[in-house]
């Protein structure tokens, strides 16, 4: 089972990184601020309003409105009708290039289609607009027209083979009146597919003046946006970087050794020992308790104290009857590198506490002594001391600390 996820945690890490990642994201921003406003050639749009001329009844509803556009929006992607606006206008673009600067949106109205070019100027944009538009609805209008031609053809050819027919009925025939009204039929058809054989149309409602303001780049947005996204990726990196690069401990670096080997790591123990220990030490102290571990050995718990690199020694907890300040015999000191398990029985430690200072440089030390502690299934906690706060060397080699105070007294 794969070790919880310390939200909180990992919060209040990357409040610690907010002003590194925020100089990060003001440098970024205004990089792509420079970059988008003056090395980047300037975008501007036109738009031609154009209303869609039904040739026949309008019929409510959304879905005919969109039959009403669909073959227009259509035609101003059709590779053919593109080609022949790009031969009709001075930018040198490509059928494709076009494509990718306009843009058909819906009107204010359901029959209303706005063509919107960008160009390298307002006067550009505006007369591909136009050519635009006037090159589509050509184009409707010659669809329009062959469609049309091709039904007339065939309702005219129904109407002869129709008027055959009739002429081959003798009078007072049964059918002859059925087949005239089946001509008359076919001659308002006729006569309607003339009439309004030109389609829908699309005519040109509005041709606003195109604005002298770009539309692209936006530096200002552009630079915003790339701002936040730039603070984000550095505070979330610089996390992972404090905690998993370099040679001294950081909180960060804690909570995640912390998590990989299953110890427990509270970030405002910043000195001594943790509470739940301390009260175990001074339980055992009283001689009230035994750790859980151990009662079935019949001995008082051992409080393993690994001490690494800078950090500070727990100061002792009590007085001895000399008037000597001593440490309770619970607790068993060594260095975090040495070999603390030649000298002491593991199955005999009931809790190990591993202390780290930030001003060291035994990460590496601490993540071995963390997992030899795990391989041995021995609960841990692990500490991270301010900077320069040690007072006393750490112990050399496994002994009682009241032992090792006194003989780091005499040293001194």
């Amino acid at each position: 089972m794969p070790p919880p996820i310390d939200l909180a945690g990992h919060m209040k890490e990357l409040g610690r990184a907010v002003v590194p990642a925020l100089l990060i994201a003001l440098l970024v921003g205004a990089g792509v601020y420079g970059l988008r406003a003056f090395a980047t050639e300037k975008q501007y749009a036109a738009t031609v309003t154009t209303e869609i001329v039904p040739s026949g009844e309008v019929i409510p509803g959304d879905a005919f409105i969109e039959q009403l556009r669909a073959p227009f929006i259509g035609l101003a992607a059709d590779n053919d009708v593109l080609q022949q606006v790009v031969s009709q206008t001075d930018t040198g673009w490509t059928a494709a290039e076009l494509a990718s600067h306009l843009e058909l949106a819906p009107g204010t109205s359901p029959a209303l289609l706005d063509f919107t070019v960008t160009a390298d100027s307002p006067e550009q944009a505006l007369d591909v607009a136009r050519t635009t538009v006037t090159t589509v609805a050509q184009a409707a209008g010659a669809n329009a027209a062959r469609d049309s031609q091709s039904s007339l053809e065939q309702v005219q050819a129904s109407i002869a083979a129709e008027e055959a027919r009739i002429a081959q009925l003798i009078p007072g025939d049964p059918s002859r009146t059925a087949a005239e009204q089946s001509l008359s039929q076919l001659r308002d058809q006729a006569t309607q597919l003339q009439t309004t054989g030109s389609g829908d149309r699309l005519v040109v409602l509005a041709v606003p003046e195109p604005s002298d303001t770009p539309v692209s780049p936006l530096p200002v947005s552009e630079a915003s946006v790339a701002a936040i996204a730039a603070f984000i990726v550095a505070a979330e990196l610089i996390v992972l970087i404090r905690s998993r690069i370099g040679r001294k401990p950081r909180r960060a670096w804690a909570r995640r050794i912390a998590r990989k080997y299953r110890a427990r790591f509270d970030p405002t123990v910043r000195e001594g020992l943790p509470p739940v220990v301390a009260a175990a030490v001074a339980t055992a102290e009283r001689g009230n308790g035994s750790g859980a571990r151990h009662a079935r050995h019949g001995s008082s718990p051992t409080i393993l104290v690994l001490v690494g690199d800078d950090a500070r020694y727990p100061a002792p907890m009590s007085t001895g009857p000399d008037g000597h300040a001593r440490h309770p015999d619970a607790l068993v000191g060594a260095d975090l590198t040495g070999q603390w398990w030649t000298y002491v029985d593991a199955s005999s430690v009931d809790t190990a506490v591993v202390l780290v200072s930030e001003g060291g440089s035994d990460r590496k030390a601490a993540e071995a002594a963390l997992r030899r502690l795990s391989e041995f299934q021995i609960p841990t906690h692990l500490v991270v001391q301010p900077a320069g706060s040690a007072s006393r060397p750490a112990p050399a080699s496994v002994r009682r600390p009241d032992r090792q105070v006194e003989d780091n007294a005499q040293r001194s």
